[in-house]
């Protein structure tokens, strides 16, 4: 049986199993049917074939990825491996590989490092440093092949994982695949860099004692860690480099098997250590894939240390990003308030003297501010909210002229020109009535700002282009014009060329409600020749529309 985990996306949390052999991914499909609008009807299918399964794109329209490679022929999935469609992110499992432990599922107790209660005896028969493992030396053809699958395979999750949890699953996952293992686990040191804690347990199905605590020598782990060298170990009777006086802690009392035990290094920093071991008359390791194991925990170190500094680089990031918008927002509403202050002051001013004219200008003051400080809460409630767009069939035409009469006031304010001419043709389309009323409101405010006083001019209005099945919300100002590579500035969120006067979360906000829609802002402008925005829409909801018409909306 395969399993998928939506792990982003509409879908999020759900959790799809292919138990009939066959499983078609995508927005009409019976057996795993997702809700994702960016997700083709039939977008792709998994199969199993010879004990695996196997995906393939059905020619969608935005493709399928493999952990971050688009499909272009079918391939055998891995468990973990992560699968893309549109916006939405699958995990695949299967039931046939092993047991999973992981994270906080582990007990510290599941591993014992003293055995004393084993009875076989072990002897290290090999050790490779991280200096001769640089190089598999001389393996087979098989081997050869499968080192670099191993490598392919870590190489890629190194690309893709940024979390170190899920990359040490992915790890293990990679060599269970690839070697003879009864059981394996990963160690890493705690925080403080003094304890050795389980992270990651795997136990092969059919294994008679999985689940139990996993039996291993304390000597071996030291020596790894004391000499940073992997260590292959086997069922023998003496290993002098292990004797020792006190036959209680002698490692003839452990119960190792055939063993492989690595160091995860970065540099000469020791990170953890990779344990595997398997049924001696099962299988008896070689030097070959001791080699083998000891570059995993080589490579293993760097993207372990890649995914925590990228961790901690997003983190101080994250910080920085807090901190420059707090710092950029208070400085807005701090703004808003000196000019509610002084329309305050005036008010007094006009009620102590009995004076209407001040009054009455105070009073202006205090309103247009009001009005400034509604359109910032509303525009970061926008921002900051992921949601998905209240689609109701409306009046376009109606819709933009509600938005341009909140606008007529600041325009008369400043002497500017308002003028509207709308497709009388146009149809009813599905929007969300209080996400696009606050893209017009703010498109068209910014264009009022943007044009001089008493010789700007603001046109806004309507096309319908049945061919192609868009609607057109068209806003033009006479204004400055924009630079052809400052473009795409004007769409970061507090980027705002109006001084104290904007917040740059206008246009942030409509291109986020517009993506909504899966629909997009085109800006034509020219220094000198003025501004043209123009939000294009689909006229009908997405989930109707062939895949074809929805890639042109990209």
């Amino acid at each position: 049986m395969a399993t998928l985990f939506v792990l982003q996306g509409p879908d999020k949390g759900r959790t799809f199993r292919a138990a009939d052999g066959r499983a078609v991914l995508g927005r009409e499909s019976e057996s795993v049917s997702l809700t994702d609008r960016t997700i083709s009807r039939r977008h792709a299918e998994i199969l199993l074939e010879d004990d695996a399964w196997i995906i393939r794109d059905l020619k969608s329209a935005n493709g399928t990825y493999v952990n971050g490679e688009r499909l272009t022929r079918p391939i055998r999935l891995k468990h973990g491996d992560q699968i893309k469609l549109g916006a939405t992110l699958l995990i695949y499992g299967s039931d046939q590989v092993s047991e999973r432990m992981s994270g906080s599922q582990i007990a510290r107790d599941m591993i014992d490092f003293e055995g004393r209660n084993a009875n076989m005896d072990s002897a290290i028969l090999s050790t490779v440093s991280s200096d001769d493992s640089i190089i598999i030396a001389g393996p087979e053809v098989t081997e050869a092949a499968r080192a670099w699958r191993v490598m392919s395979e870590l190489i890629s999750a190194i690309g893709v994982i940024l979390d170190p949890e899920e990359l040490l699953e992915r790890v293990m996952d990679v060599i269970l695949e690839e070697l003879p293992i009864d059981r394996g686990f990963i160690l890493l040191y705690d925080s403080k860099g003094e304890e050795l804690e389980p992270h990651v347990i795997r136990y092969r199905r059919g294994t008679p004692s999985r689940k139990q605590r996993i039996t291993t020598s304390k000597r071996i782990l030291q020596h790894v860690v004391d000499r940073r060298e992997s260590v292959l170990c086997t069922n023998a009777m003496t290993d002098q480099r292990f004797a020792t006086e006190d036959s209680e802690d002698s490692i003839h009392h452990y119960g190792l098997r055939s063993v492989i035990c690595a160091p995860i290094l970065v540099r000469d920093l020791l990170l953890g250590v990779i344990h595997i071991d398997c049924s001696a008359a099962a299988h008896t390791y070689t030097e070959s894939q001791l080699r083998l194991m000891s570059v995993i925990g080589q490579m293993t170190g760097l993207a372990v240390q890649n995914a925590r500094l990228v961790q901690q680089q997003m983190r101080t990031a994250r910080l920085a990003a807090v901190g420059e918008t707090v710092a950029y927002l208070s400085h807005s509403i701090k703004n808003i308030l000196q000019g509610m202050k002084s329309g305050a002051d005036l008010v007094e001013l006009g009620i102590g003297k009995g004076s209407p004219e001040p009054l009455n200008r105070g009073w202006g003051i205090v309103k247009r501010n009001l009005e400034r400080i509604m359109q910032l809460s509303m525009n970061m409630l926008a921002y900051s909210k992921s949601r998905l767009p209240n689609l109701q069939q409306s009046n376009l035409n109606k819709l933009v002229e509600d938005a341009v009469s909140l606008a007529r006031v600041r325009a008369e304010d400043k002497n500017v020109m308002l003028l509207t001419k709308y497709e009388e043709q146009l149809p009813p389309i599905p929007v969300d009535n209080e996400g696009m009323h606050q893209v017009v409101l703010n498109i068209v405010g910014n264009a009022v700002d943007a044009v001089a006083p008493s010789t700007g001019v603001v046109h806004v209005g309507t096309q319908f282009h049945a061919e192609e099945g868009i609607a057109d919300i068209i806003i033009t100002d006479n204004g400055p014009g924009i630079e052809p590579g400052n473009v795409e500035e004007i769409f970061e969120p507090f980027q705002s060329t109006k001084g104290q006067a904007g917040t740059g979360l206008g246009l942030a906000v409509a291109r986020k409600v517009v993506k909504e829609h899966h629909g997009r802002i085109v800006v034509e402008s020219a220094p000198g020749e003025g501004t043209t925005f123009r939000v294009r829409l689909p006229v009908q909801e997405l989930t109707h529309w062939s895949e074809e018409t929805y890639s042109t909306l990209q």
